[in-house]
């Protein structure tokens, strides 16, 4: 099986990259993290640490499950197929989402339902106490490791952005050269992290920015965000299942 080329590693890790860009789950929590009244920059910092942590976790599983299942020199398998089958029908599910949001305009910023601060928004607020702006909790070893995990969670372990990173480390280990493969991961890795990135740089140097920036990419990303990464998403789930049937054994 013929290996990828340099364009075509930087161009996947670039697209895909730009789907977790335009998604605004990862950008919104971020902003959460950088309005909080006392605590936004340690909430920033530990978000972006726990951003980072996921993001190269799930890159690393595209690599592992690669290089497991095809040391060396790649030939025709069902193991080949299977991989490859399988993170295309996921992208492909990534896709029919994002556009199923983009036609019924499901709002990803917004509440589902305005329930009150008792019950599960309570417990919610209480084991994550960084959502909440307002929080005067202490600043303990909870309170770190809970923001820790909503970065980590929402970066790296989030069913859609792990997805696009397995896909990452899949297609960085099938490049050909240390060149392409350090290019495609630190290509990725900017822009993946960006959204978690941007509100702790303004939470660092310019907080009092954050609001109006805040609402402008926020609406960006409602109006063009979806249909954009739906696009990218279903482009690169009819590359890979060609390439699965290409290491479908005959």
């Amino acid at each position: 099986m013929d290996v990828p080329s340099t364009s075509h590693t930087l161009a996947t890790a670039f697209s895909m990259g730009m789907v977790v860009l335009l998604s605004p789950e990862v950008f919104v929590l971020a902003l959460v993290m950088a309005a909080h009244k006392t605590r936004a920059r340690m909430n920033s910092i530990v978000f972006f640490l726990g951003s980072s942590l996921g993001l190269f976790f799930a890159i690393g599983i595209g690599f592992w499950i690669t290089t497991s299942a095809s040391p060396g020199v790649e030939h025709p398998s069902w193991i080949h197929f299977v991989i490859r089958a399988s993170i295309g029908t996921a992208l492909l599910w990534v896709g029919i989402y994002r556009t199923w949001q983009f036609l019924t305009g499901q709002d990803d910023r917004k509440p589902k339902t305005k329930s009150s601060t008792s019950g599960l928004k309570a417990k919610l607020l209480a084991f994550f106490p960084s959502l909440d702006t307002n929080s005067a909790s202490p600043t303990n070893f909870h309170y770190l490791a809970s923001t820790f995990l909503i970065g980590l969670f929402t970066t790296g372990l989030h069913p859609k952005t792990s997805i696009l990173a397995i896909t990452v480390g899949h297609e960085i280990s099938r490049a050909g050269g240390d060149l392409a493969k350090v290019s495609a991961f630190a290509l990725f890795s900017v822009l993946s992290l960006l959204p978690a990135m941007v509100p702790l740089l303004l939470a660092l140097f310019r907080p009092e920015a954050g609001p109006a920036i805040k609402q402008k990419c926020s609406d960006f990303l409602e109006k063009n965000g979806r249909w954009i990464a739906a696009l990218i998403c279903f482009a690169f789930a009819i590359v890979l299942w060609r390439d699965a049937l290409t290491a479908l054994p005959r």
